[in-house]
């Protein structure tokens, strides 16, 4: 499964209940993003909402920047986040810490070159619908 597998193995939790939490966890953000209009769209929120700096460290080679549910929420916005809460299970303060912690990790692994490759989103879209319809 290459780019799914490289995004649950980077978050470095090796138990399997764990890791099929992960995927759940995975699953939600990737239908939500998919809501949004594509990680392109979430992209430009992001950029929009004052984290482009952080957002082009996810993109480039060199380490990745964190970012804080706070700063997700003040660029994304509670509506969208609710969204997010309810796919996940959780308040907006439980989502944004959620998508602080594995979205950096999702940007950097689809965009290996420094930048998104519309590939690369479909491939791991097909891969996470696929574990899922098992």
């Amino acid at each position: 499964m290459g780019l799914l597998d490289d995004l649950v193995g980077s978050l470095g939790n090796s138990n399997g209940s764990g890791q099929g939490n992960q995927m759940q966890q995975l699953m939600a953000i990737w239908n939500w993003v998919q809501e949004q209009g594509g990680v392109e769209v979430l992209l430009q929120k992001f950029q929009q909402g004052g984290l482009g700096q952080v957002l082009n460290s996810w993109l480039g080679s060199g380490s990745n920047q964190s970012v804080d549910g706070g700063e997700i929420q003040n660029a994304l916005g509670q509506d969208q986040l609710q969204s997010l809460a309810d796919k996940l299970g959780t308040d907006v303060h439980g989502a944004s810490g959620t998508l602080a912690a594995l979205l950096p990790q999702v940007i950097d692994k689809l965009s290996p070159q420094g930048h998104i490759k519309t590939s690369n989103t479909q491939d791991l879209g097909a891969m996470v619908d696929g574990l899922f319809k098992r």
